[in-house]
């Protein structure tokens, strides 16, 4: 019988079948069946052992179902499902992690390419001992039958790739491709795009890192009767292109091989900590999509104030438990939490947040690294958050709104920190009680004097990891976020003189030096006259900066909300550090 995998868990990633055929699909109706059967078909003729591997990308239709239905006909068949539609690079992800193939062949649900065709890579792979083979329409001795304005569009994505990258090959999106196993274990932890350019940074990464490309003909029928290309995929798929190149030439992202995934057998287990006041919404979705997690062996906790009787049946699913902790600040709760979690690494996560389905997995590799205690990753704000909502966040993820602290709302470049928020902090459980926990004397800020402990008291690393991506739900404009403000901007004003290790950094000063200078106007108006011109050319440079910062959201009204919401953002930061600064303590 097949395999169904929904909720979470990866299989053996130890090779002990010889293929492993990983097909997204996303609302592929019913001609996916006819599809998996023709390609089990085709499999089962080749005389080797296989399986194939479904992932279901958070279909609308009848997708899930019928794979549900025909896993009981098809032992060969593996149906995994995503809660949601990420994309089909991490679809590819999400099959590879739970494959067992020694080669992993990635095929195109609607098989414009024939799963036939797979004997010419295997044969290609073979004869010139390369470590991937891809399928190519540019190879002269393919077969196609594909509309003109798709081949227009292949042949000027081709000369845009070649000028970039100088890859061996041709083509890089024909649907039919073959990896040795090892190639992806190693290029699948560099890989960030998720959906348009996949393709090419995984052959871009796995060229990088000296694996042989080599490629082979195809034959394409192309079935489709209207195409799915538009001209928001084109420019999409050239954005991403062009931040590939820009990880490959300027940051040299790619040069540098990361740690892979915990094998599943020696996977720490994991206690995701969630505080807490009561049910709510917010609450539903992240313990929701908390099922969706890939990662192994974890629990969930949940920390509110009181018993909670609410909520659907799964939350009495077995990895999840209610732990009422009084009303008590949030650092306090996760102090409880800790002590009744049963993990070696503690996941901190908000109860307004929720994770993609490979957070755990990418977070936690970075602790085979013993010198390593802990690990953050972005909090970015979700698409369907408000507009008010999405202002606050793009305030956030701006440099002159989140500063040098930006890439902890949009994911930035892999890093070493000292400072981190816990709405998406993992920490190393015996170092947690190493430094006892969280400061229960302040919040916000408790998080800020853990990392500071964990760095300067203990001596270890906090890794910023951009792909542990949370998606946080913001504040609205104006009142929810100028109020969040505020309490950052305090908190962070008194620990630059209480906590100078971590929190005494020119940029904190930045908004406080600005405020002191508009304020300055009023003086230079009726004392210095003379200088005011200057004051003038500062304000004009920084008017002109904020509204240039406006300028990416593309849109007039976000625009204008932004920029407002960004002045403002500075003046109560920028007046709230001061007061911090000259507070003598700060209260519960």
């Amino acid at each position: 019988m097949g395999e169904l995998v929904q909720a979470f868990g990866m299989r053996a990633q130890e090779p002990c079948i010889e293929l492993s055929v990983v097909m997204p699909a996303y609302n592929e109706g019913e001609r996916l069946a006819g599809n998996i059967t023709e390609t089990v078909k085709v499999l089962r003729g080749m005389g080797m052992s296989f399986e194939v591997v479904v992932v279901d990308d958070g279909s609308g239709d009848e997708t899930w179902r019928l794979l549900g239905e025909m896993r009981g006909r098809i032992p060969e068949l593996v149906a995994i499902r995503q809660g949601m539609n990420l994309g089909k690079g991490q679809a590819l992800k999400k099959g590879f992690w739970n494959s067992r193939g020694g080669l992993i062949a990635f095929l195109d649900a609607d098989l414009d390419v024939h799963p036939s065709q797979l004997k010419v890579l295997m044969d290609r792979m073979r004869d010139t001992e390369s470590h991937v083979v891809i399928g190519s329409k540019r190879h002269p001795q393919s077969v196609l039958r594909y509309p003109l304005y798709r081949k227009v569009l292949s042949t000027v994505y081709f000369w845009l790739v070649k000028s970039l990258f100088g890859l061996p090959i041709r083509d890089t999106q024909t649907g039919l491709k073959l990896f040795r196993r090892e190639v992806l274990a190693q290029v699948f932890p560099k890989v960030l795009i998720k959906k348009f350019a996949y393709d090419l940074e995984l052959l871009v990464i796995a060229h990088h890192f000296g694996f042989k490309v080599a490629e082979a003909p195809v034959k394409i029928d192309f079935k489709r009767r209207f195409g799915r290309i538009g001209l928001r995929t084109i420019l999409d798929i050239t954005w991403d292109t062009l931040a590939v190149f820009y990880r490959l030439t300027i940051l040299r992202y790619y040069d540098h091989k990361e740690w892979a995934p915990w094998p599943p057998d020696k996977a720490p287990l994991i206690s995701v900590l969630v505080p807490v006041k009561g049910w709510g919404t917010y609450l539903a979705q992240c313990l929701a999509q908390c099922q969706f997690l890939e990662y192994p062996c974890f629990e969930v906790i949940v920390l509110p104030d009181q018993e909670v009787k609410e909520g659907p049946e799964w939350v009495h699913d077995k990895r999840i438990r209610f732990v009422p902790t009084g009303p008590v600040n949030p650092g306090r709760k996760r102090d409880i939490g800790a002590r009744e979690a049963n993990g070696q690494i503690l996941a901190f996560l908000d109860s307004d947040a929720y994770p993609t389905p490979e957070w755990l997995t990418l977070a936690t590799r970075h602790f085979q690294n013993p010198l390593v205690a802990a690990v953050g990753g972005p909090g970015v704000t979700p698409e369907e958050d408000s507009l008010l909502q999405k202002v606050s966040g793009l305030i956030y993820e701006s440099p002159l709104g989140g500063g040098p602290a930006s890439f902890r709302y949009t994911p930035g470049t892999l890093r070493e920190v000292d400072d981190f928020p816990s709405c998406n902090l993992l920490v190393r459980r015996a170092d947690f009680e190493a430094v006892r926990g969280f400061n229960s004397d302040f919040w916000p800020g408790e998080d800020t004097v853990l990392c500071r402990d964990l760095v300067h008291r203990l001596s270890k690393k906090i890794v910023y990891e951009p792909k542990a991506v949370v998606f946080h739900h913001r504040r609205s404009l104006f009142r929810g976020h100028l109020s969040q403000v505020r309490q950052y901007a305090y908190h962070r004003g008194y620990f630059a003189k209480r906590f100078p290790e971590t929190s005494r950094k020119a940029a904190f000063f930045i908004p406080s030096l600005f405020v002191l200078f508009a304020a300055s106007g009023l003086f230079l108006a009726f004392l210095l006259p003379p200088l005011m011109p200057l004051w003038n050319a500062g304000i004009a440079i920084y008017l002109g900066a904020t509204v240039l910062a406006a300028v990416p959201t593309r849109r007039i009204k976000m625009g204008a909300l932004f920029w407002m919401g960004l002045v403002l953002t500075h003046f109560t930061y920028g007046i709230f550090f001061l007061i911090g600064l000259t507070a003598k303590g700060v209260t519960r």
